[in-house]
């Protein structure tokens, strides 16, 4: 998911998912995203509202990788491909900066982007799932990914995956929505919050465990909460929770909205050597 278009987070009155008869969390997360790129490619598409905090970790991460020539990169749920081709520029020609997202638009808009940009011989766009990547072990010197994992039901396959692919010494580089108190059940269940990057987050001290258990060292983690807007991150989960009929879960995620239990943050980590 690239910084520059992103439904983290819309707006209270919005959702980046419109479920109608889509079965799985999954399945609307693919399909909206779906059509945000499309819609783009066509010249249709607005920009969205993005939190300051996203932008921020944004700047981080490049800092962080500090991509240069010669480097192999991976970005998962790559998007439109713009942060792709944005390391394709630095790490090329000698380098690889490969994109991978669930979304045949996106992977269209982006291939698109990279053969009017020549950036074709190093960028790469593969259609993929992030828990099952069509790469070699031990191959990238860098992973990372923007405001992805929160999307995925099973964090620590899809960090496990990361870890795979990259080489002894390299380094996970991400940053997400995190939590900064116990998310009521209702929450998670809630598809719509799911699809807005809020439902599927986990706490800093949640992603750094599952971070070690991938094989992950030297971890760092940088807050970025400031930059999250609470007045309009909190109307927007109580929006979208108005439906509930169980009024005490109503009120537990009315109270944990207003405490500004929603944050951000950059996580960075390095593959063990042995």
């Amino acid at each position: 998911m690239s910084a520059d278009e992103s439904c983290c987070i819309p707006s209270y009155n919005q959702s980046c998912c419109e479920l109608g008869s889509v079965a799985s969390t999954e399945e609307a997360v693919k399909k909206n995203y779906g059509k945000l790129w499309a819609s783009q490619r066509e010249g249709k598409s607005a920009k969205s509202k993005r939190l300051a905090s996203m932008l921020s970790a944004h700047e981080a991460l490049f800092k962080e990788l500090k991509p240069q020539k010669g480097m192999s990169v991976l970005d998962i749920g790559s998007g439109n491909g713009e942060t792709v081709l944005a390391i394709a520029e630095k790490v090329g020609p000698t380098g690889k900066a490969i994109g991978v997202d669930f979304s045949p638009e996106g992977i269209a808009l982006a291939r698109e982007k990279a053969e009017k940009r020549n950036l074709g011989e190093v960028a790469e766009f593969h259609l993929s799932n992030a828990l099952e990547l069509p790469l070699t072990n031990d191959y990238f010197d860098a992973v990372i990914s923007e405001c992805v994992v929160c999307l995925i039901k099973d964090k620590q396959k899809a960090l496990n995956e990361k870890v795979r692919v990259l080489k002894p010494g390299g380094r996970v580089i991400m940053h997400d929505v995190i939590t900064w108190a116990r998310m009521p059940k209702a929450m998670r269940e809630n598809q719509k919050l799911f699809c807005d990057c809020i439902g599927g987050a986990v706490s800093l001290d949640e992603y750094v465990e599952m971070m070690k258990k991938a094989g992950l060292t030297n971890i760092k983690t940088v807050d970025f909460t400031k930059g999250v807007n609470k007045k309009r991150m909190e109307a927007s989960i109580v929006a979208k929770a108005r439906k509930l009929k169980d009024k005490k879960a109503f009120h537990e995620i009315v109270d944990f909205a207003r405490k500004g239990s929603i944050g951000y943050a950059l996580l960075v980590g390095t593959k063990n050597r042995a």
